[in-house]
């Protein structure tokens, strides 16, 4: 299984600090088996990446530092012909060497994209350099037995349960034409260099100009997140949270990697009371672009009134919102970003959207969840959670806030949820992938020299 030489492993990762988290997780691991490990992406990842202790070289730094979408101010026209010009940019930077540039630069022998980051994929493969995807999720491509992640549905055998899974497939088709196609020609959607992962009809363009065959469901696959390029796979998530007959070939599962060694600041917890329940509630870092994430957090806060006995923290994801939604109440603790380990080691239960790495870190600490998705592969999670017995599960839209306290109340207390909490984190536990991902990412370089695009 080791290789005979060290590799310059390069981890090309997605902004989004969940996704980050997950990568650095796998980082750590083939960085303490000698190889060197260097983290590309935007420039919005540096600092979480350089914290924890990687180096980072960041990707179209001088059109994208300290840019973002434009401020609201504006009106909505000059908005969207100002980052009409960012996105624009930002293709020519893809397409006219300089990411190729970027890559050589870095003499890697393995890169390990994620998923959402297909661009930076498709010109390593163009470049004859062995390439791995990472993914944060677990959907995957059309299953008549499993429904897409946008689904809450938990999957029957029965012709009835087939056809709705069906019709599932279907509404996914329709949503990504009509939500994802449509509005990024009529409306400018998803047309930001963060959020590009979702345009199809860019990926296209760029694989045909990479000289990588594009095929629907034989070189890539259409899912919630836009088109994702088959590639061998390395899942971040676990196998035994997965539904029975899900698709597994070309993938190898990686459950049970937390990264308890991220570096996290906890003077927030000075401020808890010890002698109260803590209830923890996070809609993660993307919560912004939540249709109904205001109204969850004005739900939290009422529900954090009618339970004066519980200790509540509420992370909203951004200063912004913090300073939105600030509130009075000595049971209640609202911040920006809470240091998500730390507060786990002492919550009675979890209030979550259902992000597969707050699952997952909820199975490690054995707390009991309440899954309130939003949107993505968070309706899956939650179904799953639910299937398994791990979690209770609500919709978002009109969650009323004495329906949250009766959800977590129920969890809290359930007895069977923690019994299923013990069996999956044991049943992770046993899963041992890890062996599998290394023999995978150093046997990957000579395999992949012989079979290069």
């Amino acid at each position: 299984m080791s290789t005979a030489r060290q590799l310059h492993i390069v981890f090309a990762v997605c902004a989004g600090p969940g996704h980050i988290i997950s990568s650095l997780s796998l980082a750590r691991r083939l960085r303490d088996r000698g190889h060197r490990i260097t983290c590309l992406g935007l420039p919005a990842g540096r600092e979480l990446v350089v914290g924890n202790g990687f180096e980072f070289v960041p990707f179209a730094d001088d059109i994208l530092q300290d840019r973002g979408y434009q401020p609201q101010a504006m009106s909505s026209w000059r908005r969207r012909i100002a980052n009409e010009r960012l996105f624009r940019a930002f293709l020519h930077r893809i397409s006219n060497g300089d990411l190729d540039q970027l890559l050589r630069s870095c003499h890697p022998d393995l890169v390990i994209c994620d998923s959402l980051v297909w661009y930076i994929a498709l010109r390593s493969l163009s470049l004859g350099i062995p390439t791995v995807s990472l993914s944060a999720s677990l959907h995957g491509p059309p299953n008549s037995s499993i429904p897409p992640g946008l689904s809450h549905r938990i999957p029957q055998s029965s012709w009835r349960g087939r056809m709705q899974v069906r019709a599932d497939w279907l509404r996914l088709r329709y949503v990504t034409f009509v939500a994802k196609s449509l509005a990024s020609r009529l409306r400018g959607d998803f047309r930001h260099p963060g959020r590009m992962h979702h345009l199809t009809g860019e990926f296209k363009r760029l694989a045909k100009r990479s000289g990588i065959t594009c095929r629907e469901n034989q070189t890539y696959w259409l899912g919630i997140a836009g088109p994702h390029l088959m590639l061998p796979e390395i899942m971040m998530c676990p196998r035994s949270f997965e539904f029975p007959h899900a698709q597994v070939k070309g993938r190898l599962y990686l459950g049970g990697m937390i990264d308890l060694e991220r570096r996290e600041d906890t003077s927030l917890l000075e401020g808890l009371d010890v002698g109260k329940p803590l209830v923890y509630c996070s809609l993660g870092s993307d919560a912004r672009f939540y249709p109904y994430a205001p109204h969850f957090f004005r739900t939290v806060v009422a529900a954090a009134r009618l339970r004066s006995d519980w200790q509540w923290v509420l992370s909203v994801g951004s200063q912004q919102e913090a300073d939105r939604h600030r509130v009075d109440g000595s049971n209640l603790l609202l911040v920006a970003w809470a240091p998500q380990l730390a507060v786990l080691r002492q919550a009675a239960a979890m209030v979550t959207h259902g992000g597969i790495h707050s699952v997952q870190e909820c199975v490690h600490f054995e707390v009991p969840m309440v899954v309130v998705p939003a949107m993505r592969d968070q309706p899956g999670n939650m179904a799953r959670a639910v299937y398994h017995g791990i979690a209770t599960g609500a919709k978002m839209k009109g969650l009323k806030p004495d329906q949250l306290v009766a959800l977590i109340d129920q969890s809290m207390h359930s007895t069977e949820i923690r019994r299923s909490l013990s069996r999956m984190k044991d049943s992770i536990g046993a899963e041992n992938g890890l062996d599998a991902v290394i023999e995978l990412v150093e046997s990957s370089v000579p395999a992949a020299r012989e079979a290069t695009p």
